[in-house]
This record gives structure tokens, C-alpha cells and sequence, in this order.
């Protein structure tokens, strides 16, 4: 393999396509968040992405087979024709060098560009190093009109100056450049944790915004599941540090009884 390419395995046609870009980031957020509305919504695959600039390996799968490492594109029809159909990507990686980020990006927008899309949303996490119970969802766009139904929607606009790095920035800055408009939602995490909260967050905010109702109990249950193991991590360390701070055996007064 010396280039990216895409398998289309079905035929599509989409109504006023959205494109939702959720690929591993910091704390997962935008995976999660993606993955888990794929999984409520039941969309289907249609077309996988392979590419040079993955890593080199293959994932065992739970039959005891290896597949490649790639991205898939999904597909989800809106029953409601009036309101626009949903286009994911999604996947094992994003580039590793920054040729490769833009080469996949590239490829990724040809797809959303020859169904139709004119929409983009890019989900991400933010770090702030803290894991807040409600985490802030933060929003970026191309186009200054979209900002008023994304705040009204629950995003903050308070951080400016920074960088998106990988796949959630460059979808935005690719699509634009092709007529298209397009808005990432990051949500406010620790940044080295896998974070099912704040994909929440970002869930709460764009199903808002697609006018959508998505059951997002998973989502709080995993994220309870995180709370709790950080708390036993916790309370693991601080009793490994109080046995670190007794003396060793054969150390200190001894006492005859």
C-alpha cells in the first residue's frame, strides 16, 4: 500500500447530509461521543479507509481474526425529510506526520463533498487538566453566523488564541475552503483520561443543535465507572504512601514483651 485510499462497499444517497467527525483525541472525547450516537441511532457502514500513514499492525478482532487498521464512513437516514440526514467518520487513528493529516482529511471531505454535505461538526475534548461534573463544551466555527444558535445551544466561545490540532481542526479549514460551513464542539477534559462526561456534553449540545433526542444513559454510567476507579486509584496511592512512610522491618525501637 504506498497511498490512501477508500472502499466503498454500498451506493448511498443522502439528504442534506451533516458530516460528524469523531476520531481518538484527547480523553477519547470526540470517539466516544461519535461512536456512541452510531450505536443509538443504528447507522450503518458503507465505505472504510486504508492508509500508508496508519500505524503498522493489525487489530485482533474477537474472532480470533486481524483486519487492518482504518477509518469507516456511516451513514444514518432521517426519518423526518424536512431535517438533514447524518454522515460519520470515524476510526482506528488519525495521520501521524502532518502530510499525512492533510491527506486524510482531504480524502474525508472528497466523500462528504460528493454526497452533498454543506455541514460539518468536529467533536473533540479540551484540556484543561480537571474533570469537572458538568464540563463546558467550547466551540470554534468557520463562519460567524453559526455562533449565536451554538451559544444558544450551550457552547462557549470564552477561549480564543489556541490551536485544534489533527483531524477536528483541519476537517473545519479543508471544508471551508470548499464552500462548506462547519463547527467544532470540544468538551472541557482532563486531557489524559478517557472521558465518557464530556462526551456527553458534547452529545447534549449537538443533539440540540441536529434536533435530535438521543438516550445518553450510557454515556453517565461509563463515566460513573471512570469516577470510581480514579477514586480507587486514589485511595490506593495514598495507602501505598502511608506503607512507604512507616519504617522498613528491623528499623526504629524494638520492644521486648
Amino acid at each position: 500500500m504506498n497511498e490512501t485510499y477508500v472502499v466503498v462497499d454500498k451506493e448511498i444517497k443522502l439528504n442534506k447530509p451533516v458530516l460528524i467527525e469523531g476520531l481518538p483525541g484527547l480523553g477519547l472525547v470526540g470517539k466516544i461521543a461519535a461512536d456512541y450516537m452510531i450505536s443509538e441511532l443504528g447507522a450503518k457502514k458503507f465505505a472504510e479507509m486504508y492508509s500508508p500513514f496508519f500505524p503498522p499492525q493489525v487489530v485482533i478482532q474477537p474472532d480470533g481474526t486481524v483486519r487492518m487498521m482504518r477509518n469507516e464512513f456511516y451513514y444514518w437516514h432521517n426519518d423526518d425529510k424536512s431535517k438533514s440526514d447524518l454522515l460519520f467518520i470515524v476510526g482506528d487513528h488519525q495521520g501521524n506526520t502532518p502530510e499525512s493529516h492533510y491527506e486524510l482529511v482531504s480524502k474525508t471531505v472528497d466523500v462528504a463533498e460528493m454526497l452533498g454535505a454543506k455541514l460539518v461538526y468536529t467533536l473533540g475534548g479540551f484540556a484543561t487538566g480537571r474533570l469537572p461534573k458538568k464540563p463546558k463544551v467550547f466551540g470554534a466555527v468557520t463562519d460567524k453566523s453559526m455562533i449565536r444558535s451554538l451559544k444558544s445551544a450551550g457552547v462557549s466561545f470564552e477561549r480564543s488564541g489556541v490551536a485544534i490540532v489533527g483531524a477536528a481542526g483541519l476537517l473545519l479549514g479543508e471544508s471551508s475552503l470548499r464552500g462548506m460551513k462547519g463547527a467544532c464542539l470540544m468538551g472541557e477534559t482532563h486531557g489524559q483520561i478517557i472521558d465518557a462526561r464530556a462526551a456527553k456534553s458534547v452529545l447534549l449540545v449537538l443533539q440540540n443543535l441536529l434536533d435530535l433526542k438521543l438516550d445518553l444513559g450510557g454515556l453517565e454510567k461509563r463515566a460513573k465507572e471512570t469516577e470510581q476507579m480514579i477514586e480507587r486509584a486514589e485511595k490506593a496511592k495514598e495507602q501505598q504512601q502511608v506503607l512507604q512512610s512507616l519504617p522498613a522491618p528491623g528499623e526504629g525501637p524494638t520492644y521486648i514483651r
